[in-house]
């Protein structure tokens, strides 16, 4: 099911998403669908992590992942490295804790970062956390679809099967 679930954050990123941010940076083609590959990737991740049904979830996710990079780093060297250290920004974005900007607004300034755009506009930070965003909603859509929808009992709470399955209960 990870495989599923990490083949649809490696749709390449829309035509109109990738020609706004090529515009709107400054590097090219190549750096833009990179900034936007590994930004769907994060957000599957944090989306796998957060919002899976079990923690086993966001291993196999993880996993999966990093079979793909190791796939895609026998063809680009740099590939693992460079996954690494755009997981590791992401998830430092997310791990900010005390400021009024909102995860998705972070996250956003990652993507714009990565794309060669350190100091965004504020047309350009809306325009990146409605992508942001975006692939949360699709990585959220995909993971319900992959591996099913959380439900519960109309008549139990939450923690009442928590502490139930616990042995507390």
């Amino acid at each position: 099911m990870a495989e599923r679930y990490v083949a649809s954050l490696l749709r390449p990123p829309s035509p109109a998403d990738l020609a706004w941010l090529v515009a709107a940076g400054q590097g090219g083609e190549l750096d833009a669908s990179r900034a936007l590959a590994s930004g769907r990737r994060a957000i599957g991740l944090i989306v796998a992590e957060r919002d899976a049904l079990d923690d086993q979830t966001a291993a196999d996710v993880s996993h999966a992942l990093t079979a793909v990079v190791q796939r895609e780093s026998r063809q680009v060297h740099s590939a693992a490295a460079d996954w690494s250290s755009h997981w590791r920004d992401y998830a430092d974005a997310l791990a900010i804790r005390g400021r009024s900007e909102s995860p998705m607004g972070r996250i956003a300034r990652v993507l714009l970062r990565h794309a060669g755009i350190p100091a965004p506009r504020a047309e350009q930070h809306a325009r990146a956390v409605e992508i942001a965003t975006a692939f949360r909603h699709e990585a959220n859509e995909a993971l319900s679809e992959t591996y099913g929808a959380a439900s519960l009992p109309e008549d139990r709470s939450p923690s009442e099967l928590l502490r139930e399955r616990s042995g507390h209960g």
